[in-house]
């Protein structure tokens, strides 16, 4: 029997060098990062240690919320003028004003809005077609924090997570597919 074990590493090799999948969206989301990390560079002070390190980070964020949160972060803590103003508070500011202003194209996120509506269905026993129409009733800021806030990337992730197995807690395993994604949205120093 011969050694496996050079195809073995040729295949790991081949796996790895391919990397994430490139999303159409990936350019758009590059050049947004790059307007985030240099708006929290002018934040603080203009010379900032973690500029590079925020550039090379990709964030599971849409362009067009990254190009929002970009504008408005710096002009809600200008806003505040000299007072101590907490981070957390001023991107939960921005995170309202920028969804409730975003266009959301339902084309764009499809592939997550049938993933939940075929979880639902499965799951929870609710047609399709109920579901579809309940997510094109929701405000159009809902629809933001749900799908318009999110890259490709992340859409598709949060589409395989939400086509896994169902759970005792639904709600709690949706939960759980929204925070892989979630917790990386916008980019900050640990």
């Amino acid at each position: 029997m011969s050694d496996l074990r050079p195809l073995f590493g040729f295949l790991v090799a081949a796996v790895t060098a391919c990397g994430p999948a490139n999303y159409p969206d990936r350019g758009a989301v590059e050049s947004a990062q790059g307007a985030w990390c240099d708006a929290l560079a002018k934040m603080n002070g203009g010379a900032w240690d973690h500029l590079g390190a925020c550039k090379a980070a990709y964030p599971t964020a849409s362009a067009p919320y990254l190009r929002g949160m970009s504008k408005c972060l710096p002009a809600h803590k200008e806003s505040y003028g000299d007072k101590p103003i907490d981070i957390g508070h001023l991107v939960t500011e921005c995170r309202e004003e920028v969804t409730v202003k975003m266009k959301v194209e339902d084309a764009s996120f499809t592939e997550a809005i049938d993933a939940r509506c075929e979880r639902a269905s499965r799951c929870e026993k609710v047609a399709v077609a109920d579901c579809a129409a309940a997510v094109k009733r929701l405000e159009t800021s809902q629809r933001a924090l749900f799908y318009g806030i999110y890259n490709g990337g992340a859409l598709h992730t949060l589409a395989g997570c939400l086509g896994g197995s169902c759970g005792t807690d639904e709600d709690a395993a949706r939960e759980a597919c929204y925070k892989q994604i979630g917790d990386k949205v916008l980019w900050f120093p640990n």
